[in-house]
């Protein structure tokens, strides 16, 4: 990674630290949880919603997804390994099925997607621009992953609830939730997802089809917080 896209991660960052997470730990203090609960992170990438959960949450039980294998890695050594944690690191990615999907890693490992580029976005041209990039050269590798789904996760671990199930896939968001429902004796109280209204892939995404779906199965929005860049915005769910 080039020293301009590690300038640009540095100054996104330090930017979400600065105005977005202080919301969203505003919302979940009013949510009064309590200590030791059940988190699902799927979309890992550095452990940025590991470090935020458990700064409020310290005993939680933190499940988090991480198919990146470098990435995997870094989070293994700093959460798993960690005894003062309770946070398991799974190597695969999340979708509406079982089995093996092709992950695009991007030049900024933050927007990697399994889903497919619009190249003919305006939004990808400008975001590439920014990058210093070509478009063409904004997806740095493609590789197989493993990938399962929310639902068989669930039985597969016996989990009895789940606080919060948060949601950050870079427009694959949808079809994680299709592979969710029915979720069977398991209440879900609290689902965030990161919601994007551009146009940068092919299966474009529908925020209505989301709400829908979501409505479908007893949640409402409960609160929408912006982050510091683009044009994608945090909404948050409650049954």
């Amino acid at each position: 990674m080039n020293i301009w896209i590690k300038a640009i991660q540095k100054l996104v960052n330090f930017n979400e630290v600065i105005f977005f997470y202080p919301r969203l730990k505003k919302y979940y203090l009013k949510q009064k949880l309590g200590e030791s609960i059940t988190i699902i992170d799927v979309g890992a990438n550095k452990g940025q919603s590991i470090k935020f959960f458990l700064s409020l949450y310290p005993k939680a039980t933190i499940y988090s997804f991480e198919p990146n294998p470098t990435l995997y890695q870094g989070l293994v050594s700093k959460y798993e390994n960690n005894p003062r944690y309770n946070v398991k690191i799974i190597k695969k990615g999340v979708s509406n099925t079982n089995g093996k999907l092709i992950l695009q890693e991007t030049v900024l490992d933050e927007t990697s997607t399994l889903e497919e580029l619009n190249y003919n976005s305006a939004y990808l041209r400008k975001k590439a621009a920014v990058l210093g990039v070509s478009v063409e050269k904004i997806v740095k590798t493609r590789y197989e992953i493993e990938v399962t789904t929310l639902n068989d996760f669930i039985k597969s671990e016996s989990l009895q609830k789940i606080d919060i199930l948060k949601i950050d896939t870079e427009g694959h968001e949808l079809n994680v939730l299709k592979g969710l429902f029915p979720v069977l004796e398991c209440p879900i109280t609290y689902i965030q997802i990161e919601s994007h209204n551009d146009d940068m892939y092919l299966q474009a995404l529908s925020s209505s089809e989301i709400d829908n779906l979501l409505k479908k199965n007893n949640f409402d929005v409960s609160e929408k917080i912006k982050h510091g860049f683009g044009d994608f915005e945090e909404i948050i769910y409650k049954s």
